[in-house]
């Protein structure tokens, strides 16, 4: 573990605004960030007002009773990321309802929006360095790329995580100092609804800032109950053993997906659950199948993958405009417009993390790098 009077080396990361926070509470870290970050918060809240009203017709008032309810659960259960939300949105001089209520934005747009991102897991037998690796596309609405951030906490005690996100919302794609990775791929079920359960961004913080193997993010994510489906992918070494499993969440309860052949991947749609109720992506966005078939082609047939093979499968064009690199940014419909935001890979043995800060085929891929002592 670092000590807590670590700094950040320089971090290369093309277009994507960076924050370090070594704040000791969680309202000073939230106001914090939310002063510094205060345009890319707006625009947060300014992206899903209009995205909940564009595919559910919610207005003001309505997002902001919702906000409310996930204000409520998390003050009740997490009282500590409530205060950062509330800070956060304070800092930065936007609604602390809406705020909450963005936190919530897997639970109350419920599949009504196209389905995102395009996982790949590898562990060491498959990897050409014997690495355990991650990598995703963050496939997402363009109105917030401007929302991108890249945020390192680190705790008085030297633990450390980094999340790509959305500023604002607690945490999404990232890697902790214990080498646990996670990823995430959003799912549609006919029982998704409401934000009764726990928002999928606060489980991904909870994964991120409390769990150090996969072991116990496992247990983590076997005790929460949701309202709102997603795919996480967990990556980590689990007493000295490399480990990947896709955990797929959903109201009716987790499932899981094994590696096949040291390698795992995953679109959005479910391919362990759901427990009960249908899938709703499968047969509305067929192109989440034509994704998960195009990066079996892409990678089955190499025997030693690399960080580069890797980041030329995250390139595929394929089936396009929605392929693996999405580019369906000029849908018609608003709500329909999707493109890849950023993507990113990870060795979790050498706590390394490189983004691409938009689409692959454009963008290189930069190394986001660790915090290191102060006198590093």
């Amino acid at each position: 573990m670092w000590p807590a009077c670590c700094k950040m080396k320089n971090m290369h990361n093309g277009s994507i605004p960076t924050h370090v926070s070594t704040e000791t509470s969680p309202a000073d870290r939230g106001r914090a960030f939310g002063v510094a970050q205060a345009p890319l918060v707006a625009n947060t809240v300014a992206g899903y007002r209009r995205l909940f009203d564009a595919t559910q017709n919610l207005g003001g008032q309505q997002i902001e009773n919702l906000g409310q309810q996930v204000a409520d659960r998390l003050h009740q259960t997490w009282p500590g990321l409530a205060e950062e939300i509330a800070a956060i949105a304070d800092g930065a001089g936007v609604g602390e309802l809406e705020l909450f209520a963005a936190n919530a934005r897997t639970e109350i747009l419920a599949g009504a929006s196209p389905p995102e991102c395009s996982v790949i897991g590898v562990l060491p037998v498959r990897s050409a360095a014997g690495r355990l690796l991650l990598a995703q596309n963050w496939d997402w609405h363009p109105d917030l790329a401007n929302s991108r951030v890249l945020w390192t906490v680190v705790e008085p005690d030297g633990t450390w995580f980094t999340t790509l996100t959305e500023a604002g919302l607690l945490a999404k794609i990232g890697l902790n100092g214990s080498g646990l990775g996670v990823m995430l791929n959003i799912l549609s079920c006919s029982l998704d609804g409401g934000v009764e359960g726990a928002p999928i961004h606060v489980l991904l913080r909870l994964l991120l800032q409390r769990c150090g193997d996969v072991a116990s993010a496992l247990r983590l994510i076997q005790d929460a109950r949701v309202s709102g489906s997603s795919s996480i992918t967990l990556g980590g070494r689990d007493g000295g053993d490399a480990k990947l499993v896709s955990a797929e969440i959903s109201p009716a309860g987790p499932a899981f997906v094994a590696p096949t052949d040291g390698l795992l991947l995953h679109t959005n749609h479910f391919l362990a659950g759901p427990p009960r109720g249908s899938d709703l992506y499968r047969e509305e966005w067929p192109d989440t199948l034509a994704r998960l078939e195009n990066l079996r082609e892409l990678l089955n047939g190499v025997p030693a993958i690399t960080p580069g093979t890797i980041q030329q499968a995250l390139r595929s064009h394929a089936g396009g405009p929605l392929s693996v690199c999405c580019h369906g940014e000029r849908a018609a419909n608003f709500e329909y417009q999707a493109a890849t935001l950023a993507s990113v890979t990870l060795d979790l043995d050498g706590l390394e993390m490189t983004v691409a800060p938009g689409q692959p085929c454009q963008h290189p891929y930069e190394a986001v790098l660790a915090p290191v002592p102060a006198d590093g």
